[in-house]
């Protein structure tokens, strides 16, 4: 998907980085069609914590500060796809295309981010098939996090 103005792309030396103000989301074990994302930091960390009983193993949380902004940062996987989970750049998004959630076979760094309206949520996916260990690029992420700033 190309970047729209809810969803921007960073890719560098082999690095993804996405961030997402989500339009809307597919709750796992829903009804299958999309939903209004929480509109809260705090409803969404909700959102994404709800989501350990659907398959989403979340570990390594830690809060911090991105831009001033309180934000969580905290690590994802999962044994089933997750399409949508994170959320969708638009409301008529393809779910199978254009949405974004876990994925088997990835870790993700996330970092859910409080700004005003709804939740900024920024990630970088690691393919575990292909990398043993994803400390330095979880780093990588890390050091690049704080160097935003809001306007």
């Amino acid at each position: 998907m190309s970047d729209t103005r809810s969803l921007l792309t960073w890719v560098n030396s082999g690095n993804k980085v996405r961030f997402l103000l989500p339009e809307v989301v597919y709750r796992p074990g829903g009804s299958g069609s999309p939903e209004e994302p929480p509109d809260t930091y705090k409803g969404y960390m909700a959102y994404l914590h709800e989501q350990a009983g659907y398959h989403a193993n979340w570990r390594d949380e830690k809060t911090t500060t991105v831009g001033g902004r309180p934000t969580t940062l905290l690590t994802g996987s999962t044994d089933e796809p997750m399409d949508g989970s994170f959320g969708c750049p638009t409301p008529k998004a393809d779910l199978d295309k254009d949405c974004f959630g876990l994925q088997p076979d990835y870790d993700f760094r996330v970092a859910v981010i409080d700004v005003p309206g709804r939740p900024l949520v920024a990630w970088t996916p690691i393919d575990t098939t292909q990398v043993v260990d994803t400390a330095p690029a979880f780093k990588r992420f890390e050091g690049m996090l704080r160097t935003l700033t809001f306007r």
